[in-house]
């Protein structure tokens, strides 16, 4: 079976370690700690679904996810934050975003958002 894949993109490595061991039995997973680790796996791998923190070394994650909408239209991303305000919400979903979650995540929350990008992907 052809699993899907996920791109996890945060510079924190307890994130990236504690995502991996959600999502590690339905999806093949890449990660990166910062844009220019993120890039070159979005342009070569084209994940399904990217879950990206907003908060980056040299730049915010909305950039990012612009650029990532840009290069793989189909790819769907959602922003990960502990600066969960309406503002920043407006601002993700308006830039591409398919949601935004709060840290700390409910694991089975993120789950069923993971899930249902990934049904968008395969519309």
């Amino acid at each position: 079976m052809n699993l899907p894949l996920l791109l996890v993109v945060d510079d924190e490595v307890g994130v990236r370690e504690s995502l991996k061991i959600v999502f590690a039995k339905d999806f093949r997973l890449l990660e990166a700690d910062s844009v220019d680790a993120a890039l070159p796996k979005v342009r070569t791998e084209k994940p399904n679904v990217v879950l990206l923190d907003v908060l980056l070394p040299k730049t915010d994650g909305i950039e990012l996810l612009k650029q990532i909408k840009t290069i793989h239209p189909s790819c769907e991303v959602i922003m990960l934050t502990a600066l969960n305000t309406r503002q920043l919400a407006d601002k993700a979903t308006d830039s591409g975003a398919f949601d935004i979650v709060g840290k700390p995540f409910d694991v089975l929350d993120l789950r069923a958002k993971v899930n249902r990008a990934l049904a968008k992907t395969s519309q």
